[in-house]
């Protein structure tokens, strides 16, 4: 008589839904659909990777942006109005418990798209530099088109979350988080030290509805 002996394997899940929200704050919205994935072992069902891909815009009015080196060259570019459009692919984590996910993510590469502004290019140190004949003028610019890694680089396009998201039902959940982005805009033109891409940082709270995709 022989006997087998039978090894189980932790069967990983996968799990999708669909986040519609805004974030706002002094008169900057930041609205986004997010469709995310996840995926848990049956060893750790209360934690989960995620991917997803986030469609986003960001619309303010007056703003300055600033070249990465602005402390040296006291360079600005500043607009009456902007805004950007986007799609970008994310990563993030969560934790489950009980009925809350606690969690966070962040754009990886994407690309912006937006309509064409002028900023007027201004200047607040002595010196003059290679972008010298545009200073106190406007200059053509939009949304940088392509864009990585925007939590840790500078002058791209894109944006980061913190999250809570409790599930009213197993059909649709409430997301409360913050925003952490930034927005980028290239000019046509060379300006002072070779710049050609103006940011700045944005910080705005955000409020989500969820719903999960059942295959």
């Amino acid at each position: 008589m022989s006997s087998v002996t039978a090894f189980s394997q932790s069967l990983s899940r996968v799990t999708s839904g669909i986040d519609l929200g805004v974030g706002y704050l002094d008169k900057v919205w930041v609205p986004s659909v997010l469709y995310h994935q996840e995926l848990s072992l049956t060893n750790f069902p209360w934690f989960r990777i995620g991917w997803g891909v986030r469609a986003w815009g960001y619309y303010a009015g007056r703003t300055d942006l600033a070249p990465k080196n602005n402390a040296l060259s006291g360079d600005t570019l500043k607009f009456g109005r902007v805004s950007s459009n986007g799609a970008s692919f994310v990563l993030g984590a969560n934790f489950r418990v009980w009925k809350f996910d606690i969690g966070a993510n962040t754009d990886l590469f994407g690309v912006a798209f937006g309509v064409k502004r002028k900023g007027l290019y201004t200047k607040s140190t002595l010196f003059d530099g290679e972008g010298s004949k545009y200073y106190n003028d406007y200059v053509p610019s939009n949304p940088s088109t392509i864009n990585l890694l925007p939590l840790a680089l500078d002058k791209q396009n894109g944006q980061s979350e913190l999250f809570l998201r409790y599930w009213f039902t197993d059909r649709i959940a409430l997301k409360l988080g913050y925003t952490y982005g930034r927005i980028t805009y290239a000019t046509a033109e060379k300006l002072d030290n070779g710049q050609k891409r103006f940011s700045k940082t944005f910080g705005v709270p955000y409020a989500a509805l969820s719903f999960p995709f059942y295959n």
